[in-house]
């Protein structure tokens, strides 16, 4: 059989391109490329929490807290308005708004502040509420990234006379701001009434759950909580919610601190001597004077230590640096400073605590009326007022930083459930609680500190009998506040929504806890003991009728006032006014008067049968007095539980 001859030939290529050695191939050549800030947070925006459903619960979030922070950096009553409305319900767009009197933003900081990635006031050693400083940024490059309208801004800065006006949208490949439009407000046609302030408009596409809007909710009536001496108002497209100011008393502003050596690295310490490059200092002033807890003496030592001598700063390698940097990390030093750090405080902690703001919604209220007018007023808000709250703290050291620890408690009135609430550097904490170290303190710490037991808990204050919850503490109808204040909080993720424990802070928050169950104990003690007195006496009326039923058998009595009399004696045993033996022997004193008016009205009809009676009815009086005191034994060791079966 013939073959063909160039069929022949690309069969055998065929063969030898399969028998090529691997090495012989190309490699194809790898691109390194840069990307900007603004694009790796944009796609990476878990890292910012802004993630599925959460995009606008986050941003209300950054909105609020920027706006505390601009009002408290200057020891301003804040006075905040948040709005959130949905403009296209086919597209899922939101028009988000919050505006301050806070100090505003400088015009010719307010494009890179409000759009340009990595550019804050916040990269400084102090206590506040942001991380990243990102949060603003994120509004403004999502709002670029999914819709074609401007982020809003007005501005009126406290060292300026004039209110600015910005358009402006995130150039997302550069991480650089794009201004379309900027102009000075004529004063006549002011937004911001207040002598400094700002507003920020923003339109975001996003989806709005039921859940996430319950979410928002809570942060808002949480942060008036922390922050009673704000006033917040709160508007959507259910209506204005009002949270208004409770007190004036303001916590001193946080102050910027110096690094703690025992925290020192080479970077730390490059980034001191960079500080002082225009000067010639030695190595031992910038030691003494970069970082707290450090004195000449305690340079001397350090350097001495490392063997590098006293020579000026400038001169020395990143080999010499680190031997400094060693002998830090096994130096002892005093304890960081805590006067820098802002917690709430007592006063304003328990001015919180005893007026918890809940918003309420109102559609039964709709469907009665029936009337879409007043779909816009369906939400409403509630003062909870407990009728005892109680405050305690503790200051620490968690890795080389101050942190101060603080627990409150409220505990009956209006409050008739458990809640837990979290909170860090005045941070409401709304997610993933069951893996907060709070919630660890909360399991471990047992009631028992309080003076009841789990039996008692779960006999006198469970709603459902039948409930398998073994948290006994969670029966009780208690709040528990926490706040961890620090200049870096040891969040367990970028979304900054639980907190680890690190060091000894679950020891001291399990002190606090401690320490206020101790002294709510009396108050629970003391309602625990109105609960029993009130189902026993429920037993004891249960009973009575039974009782009455047989003595009306034996002898001829008035029922009702019978009835009365035990109920009488009945209430004055559970108030202890009277004792169990007394109550037999009045008892029988009360019904032998009773009886002998009746019998004094029969010796008119016979004297034969009046002596009969009397003989009769001492005897039943006896047997009674037995049967009492039997049933009365009996009652006494009856539960409530048999009670409810019977």
């Amino acid at each position: 059989m013939k073959i063909n001859s160039k069929l022949e030939l690309k069969y055998q290529k065929k063969d030898s391109d399969t028998h090529t050695p691997h090495h012989l191939h190309k490699n194809p050549k790898i691109k390194y490329n840069k990307k900007a800030e603004s694009e790796f947070f944009v796609d990476n925006s878990a890292l910012a929490g802004f993630t599925g459903e959460r995009i606008l619960y986050m941003a209300i979030r950054e909105l609020i807290e920027n706006s505390l922070d601009s009002c408290e950096v200057h020891h301003i009553l804040p006075k905040i308005s948040v709005s959130i409305k949905q403009t296209d319900i086919e597209n899922d767009l939101w028009t988000l708004s919050c505006q301050d009197n806070g100090i505003g933003i400088n015009s010719e900081k307010v494009p890179v502040a409000v759009c340009s990635f990595l550019t804050s006031g916040k990269y400084v050693e102090k206590q506040q509420r942001g991380l990243f400083g990102v949060g603003l940024k994120m509004i403004a490059a999502f709002s670029t990234k999914d819709t074609d309208k401007p982020i809003k801004v007005w501005s009126k800065s406290i060292d300026e006379d004039s209110e600015y006006y910005y358009e402006l949208r995130t150039d997302i490949t550069t991480n650089k701001p794009i201004v379309l439009n900027k102009k000075i407000v004529p004063k006549m046609e002011n937004i911001i009434k207040d002598k400094h302030g700002f507003k920020i408009v923003a339109t975001l596409r996003a989806r709005l759950s039921p859940i996430t809007k319950n979410k928002i909710y809570d942060y808002i009536s949480q942060t008036s909580i922390v922050n009673p001496y704000s006033n917040l108002i709160f508007e959507n497209d259910d209506g204005k919610i009002i949270f208004e100011r409770r007190t004036d008393i303001m916590p001193d502003p946080a102050k910027e601190v110096l690094p703690h050596p025992a925290d020192m690295d080479l970077q730390t310490l490059k980034k001191a001597i960079l500080n002082f490059s225009n000067q010639k200092v030695s190595i031992q002033t910038i030691l003494s004077s970069s970082f707290q807890k450090l004195s000449i003496e305690k340079a001397r030592e350090i350097i001495r230590a490392s063997d590098i001598g006293n020579k000026l700063a400038n001169l020395f390698s990143e080999s010499d640096l680190i031997k400094v940097v060693n002998v830090c990390k096994l130096m002892k030093f005093q304890s960081p400073h805590i006067d820098h750090l802002s917690p709430i405080g007592e006063k304003i902690l328990t001015t919180g605590m005893m007026s918890e703001y809940v918003i309420i919604h109102n559609k039964d209220q709709q469907l009665k009326s029936g009337n879409p007018r007043e779909e816009a007023n369906n939400e409403n808000v509630r003062v909870l007022k407990p009728a005892l709250t109680s405050y305690s703290s503790r200051s620490i050291v968690i890795n080389n930083r101050p942190t101060i620890i603080e627990c409150g408690i409220a505990y009956g009135g209006d409050i008739n459930s458990f809640k837990l609430y979290r909170f860090a550097n005045k941070i409401p904490l709304l997610y993933d609680e069951g893996s907060d170290v709070a919630r660890e303190v909360v399991s471990e710490v047992g009631i028992n500190k309080m003076g009841i037991t789990k039996k008692e808990a779960k006999e006198q204050f469970a709603n459902d009998q039948n409930s398998k919850s073994d948290r006994a503490v969670e029966l009780l109808p208690l709040h528990i506040f926490f706040h961890i204040c620090s200049t870096k909080i040891p969040y367990k993720s970028a979304g900054k929504e639980s907190i680890a424990s690190e060091g000894e802070m679950k020891k001291y928050m399990k002190f606090c806890l401690s320490e206020l169950y101790r002294k709510v104990s009396a108050q629970i003690r003391r309602d625990l003991k109105i609960k029993d007195d009130e189902n026993r006496l429920k037993l004891y009326k249960y009973y009575i009728p039974l009782i009455v039923d047989a003595v009306s058998d034996s002898i001829k009595v008035d029922r009702t006032k019978l009835s009365e009399l035990f109920v009488e004696i009945a209430e004055k045993h559970v108030k202890k006014e009277i004792t169990p033996t007394q109550i037999i022997i009045n008892d029988n004193n009360q019904i032998n008067n009773k009886s002998k008016k009746m019998i004094t009205v029969k010796e008119n009809h016979s004297t034969t049968e009046n002596k009969k009676t009397k003989i009769n009815e001492n005897e039943s009086l006896k047997n009674f007095s037995k049967r009492k005191d039997f049933r009365r034994k009996k009652i006494e060791k009856l539960t409530i539980d048999d009670f409810n079966r019977r």
